[in-house]
Protein backbone atom coordinates (compact mmCIF):
# COMPACT_ATOMS: atom_id res chain seq x y z
CA UNK A 1 0.00 0.00 0.00
CA UNK A 2 1.65 3.09 -0.98
CA UNK A 3 2.13 6.08 1.31
CA UNK A 4 -0.66 8.71 1.63
CA UNK A 5 -0.14 12.37 0.08
CA UNK A 6 1.96 14.44 1.69
CA UNK A 7 -0.24 17.15 2.40
CA UNK A 8 -3.12 14.29 3.53
CA UNK A 9 -0.43 12.96 5.67
CA UNK A 10 0.20 16.57 7.68
CA UNK A 11 -3.75 16.67 7.55
CA UNK A 12 -3.95 13.89 9.43
CA UNK A 13 -0.78 13.99 11.53
CA UNK A 14 1.63 11.49 10.33
CA UNK A 15 5.23 11.06 10.24
CA UNK A 16 6.93 13.09 7.79
CA UNK A 17 9.05 10.02 6.60
CA UNK A 18 7.04 7.19 6.03
CA UNK A 19 3.62 9.59 6.33
CA UNK A 20 1.99 6.21 8.16
CA UNK A 21 3.24 6.41 11.91
CA UNK A 22 0.79 8.61 14.18
CA UNK A 23 3.27 11.86 15.48
CA UNK A 24 0.35 11.49 18.80
CA UNK A 25 -0.23 8.75 20.62
CA UNK A 26 -3.78 9.62 21.57
CA UNK A 27 -6.54 11.10 19.65
CA UNK A 28 -6.95 14.78 19.78
CA UNK A 29 -10.31 14.19 21.57
CA UNK A 30 -9.20 12.38 24.62
CA UNK A 31 -8.32 16.00 26.63
CA UNK A 32 -6.44 14.72 29.57
CA UNK A 33 -3.37 12.98 26.90
CA UNK A 34 -3.58 15.49 23.82
CA UNK A 35 -0.29 16.23 24.02
CA UNK A 36 1.74 13.21 24.59
CA UNK A 37 3.62 12.71 21.32
CA UNK A 38 5.50 9.64 20.30
CA UNK A 39 8.61 9.43 20.35
CA UNK A 40 9.70 7.65 17.36
CA UNK A 41 7.80 6.96 14.53
CA UNK A 42 6.05 3.33 15.12
CA UNK A 43 6.53 2.70 11.55
CA UNK A 44 10.01 3.77 10.54
CA UNK A 45 11.52 4.48 14.05
CA UNK A 46 12.69 8.01 13.16
CA UNK A 47 12.71 10.71 15.92
CA UNK A 48 9.69 12.95 16.29
CA UNK A 49 11.93 15.11 18.42
CA UNK A 50 15.04 15.97 16.00
CA UNK A 51 16.68 17.96 18.92
CA UNK A 52 15.88 18.86 22.95
CA UNK A 53 13.37 21.63 22.98
CA UNK A 54 12.76 21.88 19.08
CA UNK A 55 9.15 22.30 19.90
CA UNK A 56 9.66 26.24 21.32
CA UNK A 57 9.38 26.93 17.50
CA UNK A 58 6.03 25.71 17.14
CA UNK A 59 5.01 28.61 19.70
CA UNK A 60 5.34 31.46 16.73
CA UNK A 61 3.26 28.71 14.64
CA UNK A 62 0.68 28.71 17.41
CA UNK A 63 0.57 32.65 17.30
CA UNK A 64 -0.24 32.49 14.14
CA UNK A 65 -2.98 30.40 14.01
CA UNK A 66 -4.83 32.52 16.79
CA UNK A 67 -3.81 35.89 15.02
CA UNK A 68 -5.87 34.25 11.79
CA UNK A 69 -8.63 33.09 13.82
CA UNK A 70 -8.97 36.35 15.53
CA UNK A 71 -8.41 38.69 11.92
CA UNK A 72 -11.22 35.78 10.66
CA UNK A 73 -13.66 36.22 13.46
CA UNK A 74 -13.36 39.86 13.45
CA UNK A 75 -14.18 40.45 9.58
CA UNK A 76 -17.09 37.86 10.65
CA UNK A 77 -18.67 39.87 13.29
CA UNK A 78 -17.97 43.27 11.21
CA UNK A 79 -19.96 42.00 8.50
CA UNK A 80 -22.72 39.98 10.92
CA UNK A 81 -23.06 41.26 14.52
CA UNK A 82 -21.96 44.98 13.91
CA UNK A 83 -24.79 45.16 15.91
CA UNK A 84 -23.72 43.35 19.52
CA UNK A 85 -21.36 44.87 22.09
CA UNK A 86 -17.55 44.74 22.00
CA UNK A 87 -18.02 41.86 25.19
CA UNK A 88 -19.86 39.38 23.25
CA UNK A 89 -16.81 40.07 20.57
CA UNK A 90 -14.31 38.77 23.44
CA UNK A 91 -16.21 36.25 25.05
CA UNK A 92 -17.00 34.59 21.78
CA UNK A 93 -13.19 34.55 20.67
CA UNK A 94 -11.95 33.48 23.81
CA UNK A 95 -14.63 30.53 24.28
CA UNK A 96 -13.72 29.73 20.47
CA UNK A 97 -9.59 29.38 21.48
CA UNK A 98 -10.43 27.43 24.63
CA UNK A 99 -11.94 25.03 22.98
CA UNK A 100 -9.39 24.84 19.80
CA UNK A 101 -6.58 24.82 22.17
CA UNK A 102 -5.94 20.85 21.34
CA UNK A 103 -5.94 21.22 17.31
CA UNK A 104 -3.93 24.34 17.77
CA UNK A 105 -1.74 22.97 20.03
CA UNK A 106 -1.48 19.88 17.24
CA UNK A 107 -1.09 21.42 14.70
CA UNK A 108 1.09 23.80 15.31
CA UNK A 109 3.85 21.09 16.08
CA UNK A 110 2.62 19.22 13.45
CA UNK A 111 3.79 21.95 10.84
CA UNK A 112 6.52 22.93 12.63
CA UNK A 113 7.70 19.47 12.60
CA UNK A 114 7.11 19.06 8.83
CA UNK A 115 9.02 22.52 7.68
CA UNK A 116 11.41 22.54 10.16
CA UNK A 117 12.51 19.08 11.26
CA UNK A 118 14.62 18.31 8.63
CA UNK A 119 12.90 14.82 8.05
CA UNK A 120 13.13 14.21 4.68
CA UNK A 121 10.03 11.88 3.08
CA UNK A 122 11.15 8.07 2.22
CA UNK A 123 10.58 8.55 -1.44
CA UNK A 124 12.69 11.37 -1.84
CA UNK A 125 15.99 10.07 -0.38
Amino acid sequence: MPAPSYLKALLQGKCPRCRKGPIFKYPASNLSKFTVMNERCPHCDVRLEPEPGFYQGAMYVSYGFTVAALVAMSIIFYLFFSHSSEWFHIGTFIALMVLLIPVNYRYSRILYLYFFGGIKPLDEK
